[in-house]
Formats: structure tokens, C-alpha cells, sequence
């Protein structure tokens, strides 16, 4: 009997001109019980705290949310990540090797971020070895980010594999400067290409030995290979490439987006609504965030909806966009800071680079 293996396509920039990357699966939703309302109020408070660079005390409040849901995710995730900027990996590794104990191939992107969190703190710390594996299981669940292809080439090139980094970094950059969706869909004008069809291919049923091995190679045609081995195959170094079938690329997903007013000035979250224009975005409610004390405006969103969130961030006008595993009704979520004026809304026009979907919402 053959060994099986998994084969992942992303291509790299070909002379400058066209550059692509394999599709995501849809987020798989979250399966546990619902967070208590008390610890997510204490996981925004030290989120804000966080964002304040308050590192102890965002630690405190993330320490008050476990206290009341010990399995509250973004809790979890936000205090290792405030352990992490504090340099005290010997406390936030084991917090995400927790969280990324029981992920699958089958848990999709939405996992991926834990992965890379984990991974990009092996490689802060020095253990690169394990930064790598952590690292490549990120690609594996989210090809589309960025940032774990980024750290994965810098892992690479302080382990002395100079090309194969160098691969990763180019495919990172990529990413950054590129949407591969709306590039497939405009290129060639519309015309499927055989090259293009081969990179999206994809297998994304969940196997026990997932994460065995994994190999990284180019192929004379330009294309990264991801290659997913089991065990067996691994260690017998012989098993025969099982290509996955073709799979059509499905158009971009609509993100249904939450506007949160954080500064309290009143119908601020109707008006900055009334002000997007992007098809790929449907507003879906108008919240009010507690105390109205958020001082940055910021986008947050699911893994899944990475782009969708970038190009709200780059209208808003925020920094980067933040990655979190969000909750409830929305895939991106816009957070309105003391940083954003009325004039500043009220000057931009309706229409531009973003075109919102308007959809019922609860005014705040």
C-alpha cells in the first residue's frame, strides 16, 4: 500500500508581474460553551489595557476573566501575549501550547494565529527547532497569512537554510502586497489558468498523524509545495506524492462587520456605517463599547478575513489591523478610539475604495 501525503501549492512571484496563493477554507466556528459576559468584559478591559502598553495590569484583567471562564480563549491568548511582550516566554509558550494542544488541520485558519503566536515565540526565545514546527503547522492551516509565512523564513534563515527562507520571506512579502482573490478573478481577464488551478488545490481532511513531517520545496515551475507526510512515510524517506484533487476557488466571503462606538460620541458608529463602500464588507451591528474609554481606533478580525480587514484599516485610517478569535455575530470588527474626529468622518465622501453593505442594525 502507498504511503499517502498531502501536497499544499502556493506559488511565488513570477518576474514581478502576477502572484497568487492557495484558498482558505471557511473558519469553522467555535464548538465550546459561550463565554460568561463577566469574563468578556474583563478580556475587554485588559485588551484595552494591553493596547494602552499597561502590560501588568492588561495581565491582571485577562487573570480576572480566567478567574471566572478558565477557558476563555482570547483570554488565554491575550495573556500569553502580554507574557510575551514582557519577554517571559517561560510563562506564554505553555499557554499556547495549551490552546494548540487539541487543533487539527480540521480546525482551519481560525486556529492558524495560535500557531503563529506559539511559534514566534519559540523564535524570540531561541528554540528554533520548535519555532519551525509550530511555524509550518501556521502555513499549513492558514496559507494566506503573512505574518506566519515572515516568521517561518526567519526561522529558516537562523537555522543556516538560506534558500528555502529566502522562499518564505518572498512568499510573506507576496502576500503583504497582493489580494491573490481579487488577482485570480481580474487576471488574464478571467480566464482560469492551468498554474493557478494547480496552486489553490488543497486537502483539508483531518488526519491523526497531521503533523508528522513537513516539506517545503520549489518545483522548476515556480510553485512552493507544502508536503504533509505521515509517519511511516517520514521515516521510510519514500513515499510517493498523492496529489489533491482540484478544487474551484470560491469567491471572497462577505464579512459581516460590527462598528463599535468607543469614544461616546452619540450616532458616531450610524455615520462612519453610512461612510463605507466596500461589497466585501456588510455591517451587521452598531454596538457601544463600556465606558467609552477606547483611545486608538483599531479593526480586529477572524483569521479568515484578513484582507477584508486590511482594507477597512487602510480607509479608517487605523494601523494594522489586530487578529483575534472573535465571538458572536461579526468577522471584523471596527473599535471607533478618541483618535478619530467627527470632521475626519464627516470630510470623506460616501463612496471610494469601500462599499459597505447595509444590513439591519441596532443603533447604539
Amino acid at each position: 500500500m502507498r504511503a499517502r501525503t498531502r501536497l499544499y501549492s502556493l506559488p511565488l512571484l513570477c518576474s514581478g508581474v502576477l502572484l497568487l496563493a492557495c484558498s482558505s477554507p471557511p473558519p469553522q466556528p467555535y464548538a465550546g460553551p459561550p463565554a460568561s459576559p463577566a469574563a468578556d468584559d474583563s478580556y475587554l478591559h485588559g485588551r484595552n489595557l494591553y493596547l494602552a502598553r499597561r502590560y501588568s495590569d492588561a495581565i491582571a484583567a485577562y487573570q480576572a476573566a480566567l478567574r471566572v471562564d478558565a477557558r476563555h480563549v482570547n483570554a488565554r491568548n491575550g495573556l500569553a501575549i502580554a507574557y510575551a511582550e514582557q519577554r517571559d516566554f517561560a510563562r506564554a509558550i505553555p499557554i499556547w501550547r495549551d490552546l494548540t494542544r487539541d487543533v487539527t488541520m480540521a480546525s482551519g485558519p481560525a486556529s492558524a494565529f495560535l500557531f503563529s503566536n506559539l511559534g514566534y515565540a519559540y523564535l524570540l526565545s531561541g528554540d528554533l527547532d520548535a519555532a519551525q514546527v509550530a511555524l509550518e503547522k501556521a502555513c499549513l492551516l492558514d496559507p494566506l497569512n503573512h505574518r506566519a509565512w515572515q516568521y517561518l523564513g526567519e526561522t529558516l534563515l537562523k537555522v543556516g537554510q538560506e534558500e528555502r527562507g529566502q522562499q518564505m520571506l518572498r512568499q510573506a512579502e507576496a502576500l503583504r502586497e497582493h489580494d491573490f482573490r481579487a488577482d485570480y478573478a481580474t487576471a488574464n481577464g478571467g480566464t482560469r489558468l492551468p498554474a493557478i488551478e494547480q496552486a489553490v488545490r488543497t486537502d483539508r481532511r483531518p488526519d491523526d498523524d497531521a503533523w508528522a513531517s513537513v516539506e517545503v520545496i520549489r518545483r522548476d515551475d515556480g510553485i512552493l509545495e507544502l508536503r504533509r507526510m505521515s509517519a511511516k512515510a517520514a521515516a521510510l524517506h519514500s513515499a510517493p506524492v498523492d496529489g489533491a484533487a482540484a478544487q474551484p476557488l470560491a469567491p471572497e466571503a462577505v464579512a459581516r462587520l460590527e462598528i463599535s462606538n468607543g469614544n461616546g460620541r452619540q450616532g458616531l458608529a450610524r455615520l462612519v456605517s453610512r461612510q463605507l463602500s466596500d461589497p466585501g464588507l456588510k455591517v451587521v451591528r452598531l454596538t457601544n463599547e463600556k465606558r467609552f474609554d477606547v483611545r486608538q481606533t483599531r479593526v480586529e478580525y477572524q483569521p479568515a478575513f484578513r484582507m477584508a480587514a486590511e482594507r477597512l484599516a487602510r480607509h479608517v485610517g487605523t494601523g494594522e489591523p489586530v487578529e483575534v478569535g472573535l465571538t458572536g455575530h461579526a468577522d471584523v470588527r471596527l473599535v471607533i478610539g478618541h483618535d478619530l474626529p467627527l470632521q475626519r468622518v464627516v470630510a470623506r465622501p460616501p463612496t471610494g475604495p469601500l462599499m459597505a453593505q447595509a444590513g439591519r442594525a441596532d443603533a447604539p
